[in-house]
């Protein structure tokens, strides 16, 4: 177990993300087949043959990392306007197939465990940290029928992008969205944009770098999100709608206020981010570049 979690550890995965990640592991060294949650109590069985494996695992887990097994399973989160305030989306770990719904009832949280016949369901508001009955029952039905198209975009864009490859851009480009999200949330206008454009940035060098596509470092074009998606679309044919990218584009004057950024901007920049990923998610070419890197790498 040690090994497995080293190998997790070294994937970027932190410990309370790692538990789930056992299963893979053991079909990637094992060809191992069976029910990811097995009752704990088969972990006092002895051997270590299919279900009684992954409960001594959980149980590994518990005893070796405790209350760090406490995290927050989600893809990610984003920030959305309800009302007249911002409010942090969360984007949640599902698992086969979750029929999605929207209930002004808050309640009405949907069925977490599917099974016999009864599918697994998920009301989006209550993915809306914190969000009070009293403005969803005031909520125009319009207004919430498009909050439910963000859930889906926003869902469907941050599970695409947990799913690239563990390289140091992608894993930066990671982290400058999620610091995106987090200045949004606070009223930090001009880091929000700053952060949403290195996102992109960060995003499609990655994709230019596992596919040995020379990119500038530097210079006027260094920074240029533009400049830089044509060289994915001259050389792998993934267009990306310029309109779109200057969204998230942005001068490194915002990070000083000496260029000012309202609230406004700094939502478009940061859903800007999630459109480019939604774009690249949906172009079958970012999966075959995707799938040949991944093939070169392991040659």
């Amino acid at each position: 177990m040690k090994a497995i979690d080293q190998v997790l550890a070294e994937e970027g995965l932190k410990p309370f993300q790692r538990p789930l990640h056992v299963a893979r592991k053991l079909w990637e060294a094992f060809g191992w087949e069976g029910p990811i949650f097995p009752p704990k109590e088969m972990a006092d069985q002895p051997g270590f043959e299919n279900s009684v494996f992954m409960a001594k695992a959980y149980r590994w887990y518990d005893q070796y990392y405790g209350e760090q097994l406490k995290g927050d399973f989600a893809y990610g989160f984003a920030p959305t306007r309800l009302g007249n305030a911002l409010w942090r989306v969360r984007a949640g770990l599902t698992y086969g197939t979750v029929r999605l719904f929207l209930d002004r009832n808050l309640q009405n949280r949907g069925v977490t465990l599917g099974g016999r016949g009864v599918e697994a369901s998920f009301n989006v508001l209550c993915a809306v940290e914190n969000l009070p009955q009293g403005l969803v029952d005031r909520l125009p039905e319009g207004e919430l029928i498009e909050h439910f198209q963000f859930h889906v975009f926003m869902h469907e864009s941050l599970q695409w992008r947990e799913e690239l490859p563990r390289t140091e851009l992608f894993d930066m480009a990671r982290a400058d969205y999620d610091e995106s999200t987090s200045s949004v949330l606070s009223g930090r206008n001009g880091q929000a944009r700053w952060a949403a454009q290195q996102a992109v940035e960060k995003t499609l060098k990655g994709l230019l770098t596992i596919t040995g596509t020379a990119y500038p470092t530097g210079g006027p074009n260094g920074h240029n999100l533009n400049h830089l998606a044509k060289l994915l679309e001259t050389h792998h044919g993934i267009a990306i709608p310029s309109a779109l990218l200057d969204l998230a584009a942005c001068s490194p004057k915002v990070r000083y206020a000496e260029e000012p950024s309202t609230e406004k901007q700094s939502l478009l920049a940061n859903h800007a981010v999630l459109g480019v990923l939604e774009q690249l998610r949906l172009n079958p070419r970012t999966e075959y570049v995707l799938r040949g890197a991944a093939n070169i790498r392991e040659k």
